[in-house]
């Protein structure tokens, strides 16, 4: 894996190139991007100086510095990076930012019920499944919902942006797939949509979506037969037998359900609606089936019925595509670590545009929070020096006491969570995100006080 460097290496290699129309701006990005970093949970106030906040709030009152602008540099990278990939998992998911509680945030439309204030925002998060890793984020979107008009005809609704649009739109951005290489699109049941699964088939991708809709599909080569999809489905005899982990959420403890797989072809048609002219194609896919037969008592049972259009049925196949699936949560726990990790939800701007500046620098930062929980999956065992800089290593070091000579990806990181409050018993497992990001802020003030303390001649960077 790449080197995890430090901030301010990491802010100069990922916004380095930003084309902002000034190249005081891109410097001013570069530093701001670099102390957000090393403090993504504090307050403005507590990261800058007053001429570096001044100078970050410059910068983000820019009519230059858009989304596009300041995020183009890590989706080009991010780009870069799966196509030296054999395959590569594409996570795509809308999430709500709340500005409710800041009335002063001209520009942002409603959210949830309508009640509330802020953005859309929608994003296409590139992982490898095996040892699981983050590239970075292929593509975002931010979008202001707009109400419906009055007395919309189906004709006038079709022609507006909608918000089903965003899936679509997430997946031609990402470009098209080398041959070499294998894209999968992944979506929970909001992508469910025919135009989502037809724009990546178009650019060489392939989808493994959660179905939400009991359309009608075709069950045999020749279309000559239709069933309800999960009513299909659930007809389909077991293939095998496994398990999956299913997380703690809300109060609920995480368990392990044991599930059945199951698996055929289908053929999507195209719903209803569609101009002649178009004659879209019918999809060829599987509908995959997994499922817990007998679930503990007063458990909802699992069940995923999802939609690849990836071919094989065999019992490694329907499990491969469970794991994959199973990735779909990375980009949950990646939007915890934007709102919670990186507090984008309580910024404060009063113009919808200056605050899409600064959650597009918080939204780097959070992929970078995460790539280092992941590193423990991809090279545990590797030197620390792979994720750390010398002096990080150092600190962490005498932090745990650690004398021997063999210091490890997995030390340093348990390490760095153990100063956000894992206890690293037995028990516990890997430490998660949000020690992480606790711990990181913790070690970077250490850092400033070893540093003060020691001579430039001992070499620690």
């Amino acid at each position: 894996m790449d080197v995890l460097a430090g901030p301010r290496q990491w802010a100069e290699q990922t916004f380095g190139s930003a084309d902002l129309g000034d190249r005081r701006r891109t410097r001013r990005l570069v530093e701001s991007a670099a102390a957000i970093a090393a403090h993504p949970q504090k307050p403005f106030t507590q990261i800058f100086d007053w001429n570096g906040l001044r100078g970050f709030y410059r910068l983000c009152d820019q009519a230059e510095a858009t989304v596009e602008a300041v995020m183009a540099p890590h989706w080009d990278q991010t780009r870069q990076a799966m196509r030296r990939q054999p395959l590569v998992l594409i996570l795509h998911d809308t999430t709500e930012l709340d500005y409710t509680t800041h009335p002063a945030l001209r520009g942002v439309g409603p959210i949830g019920d309508g009640r509330g204030r802020g953005f859309l925002q929608h994003n296409s998060l590139a992982v490898v499944p095996a040892p699981r890793r983050v590239l970075g984020l292929a593509y975002q979107q931010l979008r202001i919902r707009r109400p419906a008009p009055k007395k919309e005809s189906t004709f006038q609704r079709r022609k507006r942006p909608r918000e089903t649009d965003l899936w679509a739109a997430g997946i031609r951005a990402a470009g098209p797939a080398p041959d070499d290489c294998c894209w999968v699109d992944v979506g929970d049941r909001g992508s469910d949509i025919y135009q989502a699964m037809r724009a990546g088939r178009a650019v060489g991708h392939h989808f493994l979506f959660r179905a939400k809709q009991d359309r009608v599909v075709f069950v045999t080569p020749a279309h000559d037969r239709q069933r309800h999809l999960f009513d299909y489905a659930r007809s389909l005899p077991g293939r095998g037998r496994d398990t999956v982990n299913i997380p703690g959420r809300g109060g609920r403890p995480p368990r392990t359900a044991v599930v059945e797989l199951a698996g055929a072809a289908v053929w999507v048609p195209a719903p209803k609606g569609f101009p002649r002219v178009d004659r879209p194609p019918v999809l060829a896919a599987r509908v995959i089936r997994i499922w817990e037969p007998q679930p503990p008592a007063g458990v909802e049972p699992l069940e995923w019925v999802l939609l690849c259009s990836l071919p094989g049925d065999t019992p490694e196949d329907l499990k491969e595509r469970r794991d994959w699936y199973g990735c779909r949560w990375l980009v949950e726990v990646f939007h915890d670590v934007e709102k919670n990790g990186c507090r984008e939800e309580d910024r404060r701007f009063e113009t919808a545009d200056r605050m899409e500046t600064c959650l597009a620098v918080l939204s780097v930062v959070a992929v970078r929070v995460l790539q280092m929980r992941c590193a423990l999956e991809v090279e545990p065992e590797a030197p620390a020096g792979r994720v750390a800089t010398a002096a990080e290593e150092h600190v962490i070091r005498e932090y745990l006491g650690h004398a021997g000579r063999g210091f490890t990806v997995r030390d340093f990181v348990r390490g760095v969570a153990k100063l956000g409050g894992f206890l690293g018993r037995k028990c516990d497992g890997e430490p998660g995100v949000r020690s992480l990001w606790r711990g990181y802020q913790r070690l970077q003030d250490m850092l400033v006080g070893f540093q003060l303390t020691t001579p430039p001649s001992h070499g620690f960077t």
